[in-house]
């Protein structure tokens, strides 16, 4: 009964102080009183404490708490000195902090860690495009970004230490959904959203500042829930099935009211594959829902037809002529080399084109590390996701003594493959909540590759 106890503390903690730090912010922003920063400050002693007794508690908790902080950023900020500060940024530089001190209390197990090369490749190009950069500052801000990519997957690889660990995670990312999805539906019910021309209902976006990154957010649970469903079905009852099915016809049913197209094609990909590859009887729904949809969802079907021939008012074309007009102009400025500095893509279209409605990134990772690096921010970029296939490859290669595994790390890989092809038309390496699930699980999954096969493990990384 005590360690029934122990596994529901973990992500049930977890949702509750979430649920505390958004419900603190939203008083004091009805109230036009600042709980924020006492609810932080706070919030940062206790989990201090928990890192120190309980690191996976703590671990799940950070998880959870960071997918409901982008609804704070647009009413709290903080200010110290010249640099005001969102709660989701303070965070980040918390995260920072916390992973330079873990490097130095984990350093000899931190060096077999096989996410380092990567990581460091793209910390140093970052670094090293400062000297050109349109921005210095706002080049700072993504490294220090990109290195807490890098500390929640050392967290996790340091943390979880065998299966029953991981579904500890794979719950609390899947309990985070909670607040989100209240929002959601709250938003649902009373048509609040974003609003678009070929959509007759708002766009739910959730705690989230765009549909698009809800609906994201919304594909990475689904892939959380059949990485959770590969650890469980041999014991999984009937009941329990009809959960987990409820459970993802749900997110489905609000990833599907996000209106975004990106998030529809690669979640049909996912499954599409994984029905082909491990699960048959996934094919027909498949194949049902889609002809459902176009046949009975006027909105699906405008969806459909706008994505085939685009109005000249289009985000399609709206995106083509951007890509053409930054790549030119990087062209024109002599950058194809080294571009204009990372995390300057904003800044160069700011001023290309003039501060217009609407959002200025690049809405494809590609053409963003051209313009910020020439071909060398490009090469890094690739780089960076071939070393990532190459480190899952190999993993996957040394588990053929858990089959179980294998098959997660298969399901990794279709993850990484699907976000690839999502940042063709988004920006998929900026959506920090999406980042932090993919690489929580890499982390998780290479923890538990080296317990399973160390000696291996040990000459592949």
């Amino acid at each position: 009964m005590d360690e029934i106890k122990k596994q529901l503390f973990i992500p049930y903690s977890a949702v509750l102080l979430s649920f505390l730090t958004f419900v603190g912010i939203t008083f004091g922003i009805a109230l036009d009183f600042n709980l924020g920063l006492p609810v932080v400050f706070f919030s940062g002693i206790g989990l201090f404490i928990l890192f120190r007794e309980r690191p996976l508690v703590f671990f799940a908790i950070l998880l959870v708490a960071r997918m409901s902080l982008d609804y704070s950023s647009q009413y709290l900020s903080f200010t110290f000195y010249d640099i005001t500060l969102s709660l989701s940024q303070l965070l980040g530089i918390g995260i920072a902090v916390l992973g330079a001190y873990c490097l130095y209390l984990y350093h000899s197990k931190s060096k077999a860690f096989a996410l380092n090369s990567p990581f460091l490749i793209m910390m140093l190009w970052g670094i090293a495009s400062l000297g050109i950069s349109l921005s210095p500052s706002i080049g700072i801000s993504e490294i220090i970004r990109i290195f807490d990519l890098y500390v929640i997957a050392l967290l996790s690889y340091l943390f979880v230490k065998n299966k029953a660990d991981l579904q500890f995670l794979l719950k609390a990312i899947l309990l985070s959904a909670f607040i989100p999805s209240l929002v959601a539906l709250y938003q649902y019910i009373n048509h609040i959203g974003f609003s678009d021309a070929d959509v007759s209902i708002p766009r739910i976006y959730g705690t989230f500042a765009h549909p698009n990154t809800l609906s994201l957010y919304l594909f990475s649970l689904l892939v959380v829930a059949f990485i959770y469903y590969l650890l469980n079905r041999k014991t999984f009852t009937s009941s329990q099935e009809k959960v987990f099915y409820s459970v993802s016809l749900f997110l489905i049913f609000l990833l599907f009211l996000t209106f975004a197209r990106v998030a529809w094609v690669i979640t049909f990909f996912f499954m599409f594959l994984i029905a082909v590859i491990r699960m048959k009887k996934l094919l027909l729904p498949l194949i049902l829902i889609p002809l459902i949809l176009i046949l009975l969802s006027p909105a699906f079907q405008n969806r459909i037809a706008e994505s085939l021939s685009p109005d000249p008012d289009s985000s399609i074309v709206w995106r083509q002529n951007l890509w053409s007009d930054v790549i030119q102009k990087t062209i024109q400025d002599d950058r194809i080399l080294i571009g204009s500095g990372i995390n300057t893509f904003p800044l160069f279209t700011t001023n290309l084109r003039g501060i217009l409605p609407g959002s200025n990134d690049a809405h494809n990772d590609f053409v963003k590390f051209f313009v910020e690096g020439g071909f060398i921010g490009l090469g890094i970029l690739l780089c960076f996701y071939i070393l990532l296939f190459e480190i899952l490859f190999k993993t996957r290669r040394t588990l053929r003594e858990d089959p179980e595994l294998a098959n997660i790390v298969f399901a990794l890989t279709l993850f990484l493959l699907c976000l690839i092809i999502a940042s063709l038309t988004d920006n998929i390496f900026k959506n920090t909540p999406v980042q932090w699930i993919f690489f929580a699980l890499f982390g998780a999954v290479l923890a538990l590759a080296r317990k399973v096969t160390p000696k291996t493990h040990k000459h592949t990384h």
